[in-house]
């Protein structure tokens, strides 16, 4: 359960300060939309996609205009090969934050299994560009550039 418990931190982490979000992308401080999220991150972590995605679709309900809820999503969307759902996904969240690096590497993960490896590698540049620290961007444009060498 101590692994879980480093796991859910680092998530939490990576989601709310991979990118340097505006005041308008904040999360709500709504106590029913902060639950959901937490429980959206908890099935996150353990792989189940589908209730990730149903508690996400509940706090979005709650606040439609904070980025880091839409990214979350994607990433279920992701991981459940909706590639369409999850770029539909951090399209809204880039609307909401256009500085959410998360959102452009999700994006260029989704591109990438789509075979459109250009529009990929554009947005691992953007999310690295934002946030160097993003290995899952880094180790995806290294290898979408060496196939393409």
């Amino acid at each position: 359960m101590r692994k879980q418990a480093y796991v859910f931190i680092a998530l939490f982490a990576i989601i709310f300060f991979t990118s340097i979000p505006h005041a308008d992308a904040q999360p709500t401080a709504n106590p029913t939309a902060i639950e959901q999220f937490r429980r959206s991150l908890e099935y996150l972590m353990i792989g189940d996609y589908y209730n990730t995605i149903l508690t996400c679709n509940q706090v979005i309900r709650i606040d439609p205009n904070s980025a880091v809820y839409y990214v979350v999503r994607a990433r279920a969307y992701y991981e459940m090969n909706s590639f369409d759902n999850a770029i539909a996904d951090c399209n809204q969240a880039l609307r909401i934050d256009r500085n959410n690096a998360t959102a452009y590497t999700i994006r260029g993960n989704s591109f990438s299994k789509q075979g459109n490896n250009t529009r990929a590698m554009q947005d691992w540049r953007s999310a690295l560009n934002l946030n160097p620290g993003i290995e899952e961007a880094r180790n995806n444009l290294d290898a979408a550039s060496q196939q393409s060498n």
